[in-house]
């Protein structure tokens, strides 16, 4: 082998091994930043429409989004599907690739319970609402992701 087929191969080895690590970054951290995401955005929103918060308000807005999350994870537990917990990074790729949809769906939630609520109302409902919203528009976004992860291993085995 020559110097020149081994650069190449070195750089096709870290061409791959970047991928790699590219691919453990983004899904390792795709739904947390859609969420994240989601929650500064609902705070900037209603802090648009009520102004100022409270202590009380601030830990309305934390323990409701909390909330959303835990009842979401009692519904789950509740529902027994344990089987299905593991989803490929490709289904995770995909189906994160449409977080905007799910970030806007939360979002959206959120503006309007600011404009139709007073007080600490769109501080506690506000953020359990986004969080709600959030959580279940990306679970149809990972069912449309596996479906579509299913459909091209079905076409692979077809060719």
């Amino acid at each position: 082998m020559n110097g020149g087929e081994r650069s190449s191969k070195r750089q096709g080895a870290l061409v791959h091994q970047y991928a790699s690590g590219l691919n453990t970054a983004v899904t390792g951290n795709a739904q947390a930043f859609g969420f994240s995401t989601t929650i500064t955005a609902t705070f900037g929103a209603i802090s648009l429409d009520e102004g100022s918060l409270s202590l009380i308000e601030l830990l309305a807005f934390a323990v409701s989004a909390i909330a959303a999350f835990s009842l979401l994870n009692l519904l789950v537990a509740r529902l027994g599907d344990e089987g299905s917990n593991a989803i490929s990074s490709r289904t995770l790729l995909i189906g994160t690739a449409t977080d905007f949809l799910s970030v806007g769906a939360g979002l959206g939630v959120a503006i309007g319970l600011g404009q139709l609520l007073d007080g600490w109302l769109p501080w506690a409902l506000g953020a359990f609402g986004a969080s709600l919203v959030y959580v279940l528009v990306q679970a149809v976004e990972m069912t449309l992701g596996r479906e579509r992860e299913q459909n091209s291993r079905d076409d692979e085995a077809r060719a």
